[in-house]
């Protein structure tokens, strides 16, 4: 298997790249087409792991080779005793002996290899990005850099020395890396470098493209970036699964410009991430200290939270249909989440009930509209659980008004009141 050069990313201060890394969440999926490319940048997954403890320990793995600059060894070296104690190294599958449900596949060194080197590589890489996108007024013009040696894909070498202004639509799907062990990357150069050098930027304005990619031996097909490129006359795309920037998707995601799994993906490890639940618990504790004191809950915003929104969930196409919007998005603001901790309701939803938004929108039991722009989404899982998501006039963005669990008598109640718009049969 060819390696990812490494190197030059272990002399970089890895502050970006462990800023990366520590803000994703947890994805599971059983193969490596499950969670796909601009997911990535937001949801932790290793292919055949369906075990969240045993991802837990290959993320904790990862983010100490990370702050120490470990080597693959080292990796290993720490992990492997984990994962031999819980049945996981090795070859074949694992299978739960009380239920016979296929829980993963084991892992071999040759499969930490891949998961340590495609996500060292793709942590610098994103941390890179931004600290080149903190300097762009005064190095605007990138330069794609490769290995040019006998493992530099054909591809990649057809871009070496090639320049586009950080801004140029090449970056947002082609930043480094572009495939499994690619060891390509970015240099910047300012103006003066590009005149006392004799350089010209490309462009590849009007010459992307997307087009289907086979992504598995069966033929199944997904969308993905093209870059038609004027110099080779070739098409030029990453390899399947990539075709996106991780330091972009993770730091300024839009979410209506991805498919609808992967927004769901994306959204999943954003819930499941640091971030939300630091802004949950920021808000929670506020509306505790204010209720014990007898203040309104809304009076102030705390700095940490105030003006903060996350995105809750993903809308289907019906759905957006019904409520006349042109977003797929549903997003959860400070507001809102204040005024369920001030709601009897509200306060029996904990941090990690908001996962589940996105199962009662997207698999309904229940759809109600009570009035204009509002639609109610009732599910029963375990217990009866009702989502209400308004979308502004406008038609343009979506917020979740409310999120509680409720019971048999109500949702009798809610249907008399209100009008069914959808109900499963």
């Amino acid at each position: 298997m060819p390696t990812a050069d490494l190197s030059f990313a272990f002399g970089l201060p890895p502050e970006e790249a462990i800023r990366y890394f520590e803000s994703k969440g947890y994805a599971l999926g059983f193969k490596w087409q499950d969670v796909w490319a601009e997911a990535h940048a937001k949801a932790f997954t290793v292919a055949g792991v369906a075990k969240l403890d045993v991802l837990a320990d290959i993320r904790g793995a990862l983010t100490d080779a990370l702050k120490n600059g470990e080597t693959l060894a080292d990796f290993q070296k720490r992990l492997q005793p984990l994962l031999e104690a819980k049945g996981w190294w090795g070859k074949g599958r694992v299978v739960d002996q009380a239920t016979g449900e296929i829980q993963g596949k084991r892992l071999s060194p040759r499969r930490l290899q891949t998961i340590f080197r495609t996500n060292l590589q793709s942590a610098y890489m994103a941390g890179r990005y931004q600290e080149q996108l903190a300097n762009a007024d005064i190095r605007p013009y990138w330069e794609y850099v490769t290995v040019l040696d006998s493992r530099t894909r054909p591809a990649h070498r057809a871009l070496a020395g090639r320049i586009f202004r950080y801004d140029d639509p090449f970056w947002r799907r082609f930043y480094p890396p572009n495939g499994w062990n690619c060891r390509c990357r970015v240099r910047t150069r300012s103006a003066r470098d590009m005149e006392r050098l004799g350089l010209d930027a490309s462009s590849s304005e009007g010459r992307m493209e997307t087009v289907d990619q086979v992504v598995d031996r069966d033929g199944l097909t997904r969308p993905a970036p093209a870059f038609n490129d004027p110099v080779t006359g070739k098409r030029f795309m990453a390899d399947a699964g990539f075709g996106f920037n991780p330091g972009q998707a993770a730091y300024q995601p839009d979410l209506d410009g991805y498919p609808t799994d992967v927004a769901r993906q994306y959204v999943q490890g954003m819930l499941t991430g640091p971030a939300f639940g630091r802004w949950y618990r920021v808000l929670e504790s506020e509306a505790a200290e204010k209720l014990m004191e007898g203040r309104d809950i809304l009076e102030t915003r705390h700095a940490l939270a105030r003006g903060q929104r996350f995105p809750v969930a993903v809308l289907n196409q019906d759905d957006m249909e019904r409520l006349g919007t042109t977003s797929q998005t549903v997003w959860l603001s400070d507001d809102t989440l204040a005024k369920q901790f001030a709601n009897r309701q509200g306060q029996n939803v904990a941090l990690e009930d908001y996962w589940r938004v996105q199962r009662v929108l997207e698999s309904p039991s229940l759809v109600l509209a009570e009035r204009d722009f509002h639609l109610k989404f009732v599910k029963q899982q375990g217990k009866w659980w009702a989502a209400v998501v308004k979308v502004t006039r406008d038609g343009k963005e979506n917020w979740l008004q409310s999120f509680f669990p409720t019971n048999e008598k109500e949702v009798r109640r809610l249907k008399r009141n209100g009008r069914v718009v959808w109900e499963r049969k």
